[in-house]
């Protein structure tokens, strides 16, 4: 008879030799039962499950069923076929259905024969049984290394896993060590620590994404890997930056229609947490500063299940990543809307977002460039001011302070990164020592002193840094930046567009008609910007009020905006 042959290994810890063990324990069963084995239908799955349904070549086998090309499968035994029961049985009635029998070489069982049928089924629930069992002490191994404080598959981009203990030879003559401990990777915390800056500042995700794609930082884990969005979702909601580790919140089951594994959460009282402050990435203000920000962005992006788009009432956009320094500041008097900027004519012009979709009856458009430049002169104005530069001096010093507040983070960083260095500079040694020197190991070595080199002297900086006592710098410094303030906050659109609505707050503003003119009033919570409503004087229309009270656009009177 003409037979096939099919073959499966389930994991990456066993042998790969196992496939080609199968195979000639099949092919000899055919040579002594005088059946010719066809080259073209030896079917293997290597690392894949026997509870997977969706195994490319069984998949393929029970396609080429029906060709009518061959009339036995030939396998080692039936827990290569599947291990779950229902799947197993289900495989064999679809190639009955086709005319093919299975045999299995090392059980001598035949599904052709009718009174295998028995013992079909029960070695069916045997394999099943021995899964459910082989998962249990698995899962019991796992705890046990928990419980001695040890890390079990816990692997983390920021972190990396290092080997302690005496190392043992397992049953198959491979080391193993007693377990694994978690320690920073300082080169992933550097990138870890800049996306979570870059986010709180008012980055998007997006934003990040690109810019860590651009200048080829590389993604996590594997070579060549490129970041996305899911990926920093998934680290700025990550407590383990903050050093808690959170083991067991999830498990797994298998579908049975597809055999593929779907998540489920475990109950709380399952779950095995450590809190470890060594591990800690994140300082707790910036961790608080991005879960606010994330709570603040999530309404921006499409509903949950069950939803198509942006349905029901979702955030603005213009508000959490500003294009422009007052994007998403200021508001409409008549309906509450946003004032955005609706057209790029000319450097753009701001006006009522509803409007533009026929919801607000205000009309009225200011240029970008001229409202820019009435507020922060006004504000660089304020500044100017005695009491007001003495304030700006103050937050200067605070904002140092801040900044050197980071130090141990950055130094902790540095140091554990100049001790893996020496670590491999100690093991470059021992192997040259051993008298296995080359020509790579001797470049390594020489790459490995010069790093070495390079972070004792940032860890030397750090350390100067941290001693020194920063002085306030004078007036005339200060004042001398305030006259380039607009240029200055442009720098960081985004970040500085945020900061400008904490000190001035909402923006409103009020179409104000008198006579023949027709101009906005702007009102705000700040009272150091003396926004009066006093009409506007005969100034240029580029120029505004010098007090930032208003500012106009007499040509709408003769041409409507729509």
């Amino acid at each position: 008879m003409k037979a096939a042959i099919y073959a499966r290994f389930s994991s990456q810890n066993q042998r790969t030799e196992s496939i080609a063990d199968q195979i000639s324990a099949c092919r000899k069963y055919a040579a002594r039962h005088g059946h010719e084995v066809l080259d073209d239908h030896i079917y293997v799955d290597e690392a894949l499950s026997g509870a997977r349904k969706d195994r490319p070549s069984l998949m393929a086998l029970v396609d080429a069923a029906a060709s009518g090309d061959f009339e036995i499968v030939l396998i080692d035994d039936l827990s290569r076929l599947a291990r779950d029961n229902h799947m197993m049985l289900t495989v064999l009635l679809e190639l009955e259905f086709e005319g093919v029998r299975v045999i299995g070489v090392a059980d001598g069982i035949d599904s052709g024969d009718r009174d295998a049928k028995l013992e079909i089924g029960i070695r069916g629930l045997f394999n099943e049984i021995q899964l459910e069992d082989l998962k249990k002490k698995t899962l019991r191994g796992q705890i046990g290394q928990k419980e001695r404080g040890f890390f079990v598959g816990e692997r983390t981009f920021g972190y990396s896993s290092v080997p302690v203990g005496e190392i043992q030879m397992d049953k198959k003559g491979r080391p193993r060590p007693e377990g694994y401990k978690m320690e920073i990777e300082p080169r992933q915390a550097a990138v870890v620590l800049r996306v979570f800056k870059e986010f709180a500042d008012g980055k998007s995700q997006t934003a990040i994404t690109r810019s860590l794609n651009e200048e080829g930082v590389p993604g996590p884990f594997k070579e060549g890997n490129k970041w996305s969005c899911s990926t920093l979702h998934r680290m700025l909601t990550n407590e383990k930056y903050i050093g808690r580790w959170i083991w067991n919140r999830t498990g797994t089951r298998r579908d049975p229609k597809t055999g593929k594994r779907r998540s489920y959460k475990k109950p709380e009282s399952e779950w095995i947490v450590r809190e470890d402050e060594a591990l800690r990435l994140i300082p707790n203000d910036l961790w608080q500063k991005v879960k606010e920000r994330k709570e603040a962005t999530r309404d921006t992006w499409p509903g949950g299940k069950g939803k198509r788009g942006f349905s029901g009432q979702k955030g603005s956009k213009e508000k959490l990543y500003p294009t422009h320094l007052l994007s998403g500041a200021m508001q409409c008097d008549l309906c509450g809307g946003t004032i955005g900027q609706v057209s790029g004519k000319g450097g753009g012009y701001y006006g009522c977002l509803r409007a533009a979709r026929k919801a607000c009856d205000n009309k009225l458009l200011v240029p970008r460039k001229r409202v820019e430049k009435i507020i922060l002169g006004a504000v660089s104005g304020q500044l100017q001011d005695a009491e007001h530069l003495r304030y700006v001096l103050d937050q200067v010093a605070k904002e140092i302070d801040k900044l050197r507040s980071d130090l141990p983070e950055t130094m902790k960083l540095k140091e554990a990164e100049l001790a893996a260095q020496q670590r491999r500079l100690d093991n470059f040694i021992e192997a040259i020592g051993e008298g296995r020197d080359s020509k790579a190991l001797t470049k390594a070595l020489t790459e490995t002193e010069h790093r070495i080199e390079s972070l004792e002297a940032d860890v030397a900086g750090l350390r100067a840094s941290r001693e020194q006592v920063f002085k306030v710098p004078p007036a005339e410094w200060v004042q001398e930046r305030l006259l380039k303030l607009q240029e200055v906050l442009e720098a960081r659109t985004e970040q500085s567009a945020l900061l400008l609505r904490e000190i001035l707050g909402p923006i409103c503003l009020e179409p104000v008609e008198e006579g023949k003119e027709r101009f906005y009033r702007a009102r705000t919570a700040i009272d150091t910007l003396a926004l009066v409503e006093t009409p506007l004087g005969k100034t240029s229309a580029e120029e505004g009020s010098s007090a930032l009270r208003q500012w106009r656009r007499p040509e709408l009177n003769r041409r409507p905006w729509s």
